[in-house]
């Protein structure tokens, strides 16, 4: 068994396209959803929105003066940027984009933007509406005046409590980004991908298809000894190249899931072997050329891939609300939803129950696999 590990390792580094498929291929993509999901998280996150005002010695724009001066006070935090000047001055600022827009603060408050700075628009919008809430405190502490004139300091007090604009609330204790189930779902397919190692290794024991093959079966070594020791070497190499694109996605890209190391390599093991016994139970049935059981092998791991989410985030979440028993044995859906555990939450049941299944997953394959195996004989060599 010794001899037949090793050789099996000698010729799985030889083989430039499993090289390929599990090593180059998921760090090329990752480096891809890197450039694509750090430009959208830059234009999604909050910036501090430069504006102008002009202002005179009227009420309403000591009023309005007062709310920018309490948005634009928390020098780490402000959501206003105040520049006091003239209206020249303001409209040159504008027109060189500097600021978003221009509050002229006057009996009358009014907002003044650039039409032509259509990447402002939210920043625009933003002030817009900062400008209706004014008008809408400002209506409402009058009418509390008129009316109730003993509450207007409560009044005062709580409209000034809600004058911060953002709050960030963490939902765990991890640093998580809601772009890093991609590449969660990209670990996964990687994973998937050793099943063609299966194939490979099926195909290698089965003496109608290969020369190779029919020298093993008149061997004096037992099938069964020959098969786990190739097996061991498979789960072997292909879990370090799916280890190597796993370290090679965190420190070289940054991406925050590896929370716990030592489990997250544990469910890169197990995934491996999962996948490359399924591919061993498809190189023992359908087609007999190589081509053919490989075709299979990506018709059924693509679609995996799609229903855990690689593809549109969002899927994953559809397949639970009207079908959750396919999330509970999609092996992508299941080893994306490890990752995801791991980095996102404390109690670790729902990790235990994905990688039990992944290993029942694994263990029935690989029994199916050694059943067809043995049971096949042939008439000539």
């Amino acid at each position: 068994m010794r001899s037949v590990f090793k050789y099996s390792l000698l010729r799985l580094v030889r083989n430039k396209a499993n090289l390929f498929w599990i090593l180059v291929f998921p760090i090329v993509l990752a480096c891809l959803f890197k450039v694509a999901f750090s430009n959208i998280t830059e234009s999604e996150s909050f910036h501090t929105i430069p504006v102008a005002v002009v202002s005179d010695e009227s009420i309403n724009a000591k009023a309005f003066c007062a709310m920018t001066d309490a948005l634009s006070t928390d020098e780490n935090d402000a959501m206003l940027a105040v520049t006091y000047c003239r209206d020249k001055k303001a409209k040159k600022l504008l027109k060189e984009k500097k600021v978003d827009g221009i509050f002229y603060a006057k009996d009358t408050v009014t907002l003044s933007v650039n039409a032509d700075a259509s990447d402002s628009s939210i920043n625009q919008s933003i002030l817009q509406v900062l400008l209706t809430q004014f008008y809408v405190n400002r209506d409402l502490v009058l009418k509390s005046m008129n009316d109730h004139p003993e509450n207007i300091k409560n009044l005062t007090t709580s409209l000034s409590e809600t004058i911060s604009p953002r709050k960030e609330v963490s939902l765990t204790s991890a640093d998580t980004d809601t772009y890093d189930q991609y590449f969660y779902n990209l670990i996964a397919m990687a994973c998937l991908y050793t099943a063609l190692g299966g194939i490979r290794l099926a195909i290698e024991n089965a003496a109608n298809l290969t020369s190779l093959a029919a020298r093993k079966t008149i061997s004096p070594t037992r099938k069964f000894t020959a098969i786990a020791g190739e097996l061991a070497a498979y789960i072997l190499f292909e879990s370090i190249l799916n280890i190597l694109a796993f370290l090679s996605i965190v420190k070289v890209l940054g991406i925050h899931m590896a929370q716990r190391p030592l489990l997250s390599l544990l469910t890169i093991v197990i995934s491996s072997a999962c996948s490359i016994s399924f591919g061993m139970f498809l190189g023992c049935i359908g087609p007999k050329s190589k081509g053919g059981k490989t075709t299979i092998m990506f018709v059924i791991v693509m679609p995996c891939c799609f229903l855990s989410g690689l593809m549109m985030g969002t899927m994953r979440m559809v397949v639970e609300k009207h079908a959750p028993f396919i999330n509970r044995i999609n092996p992508a859906a299941l080893i994306s939803d490890c990752f995801y555990t791991l980095n996102n939450y404390d109690n670790l049941q729902r990790f235990a129950t994905d990688l039990l299944t992944l290993s029942v997953m694994a263990v029935l394959f690989f029994g199916i696999s050694c059943l067809v195996t043995r049971r096949k004989t042939y008439a000539s060599l």
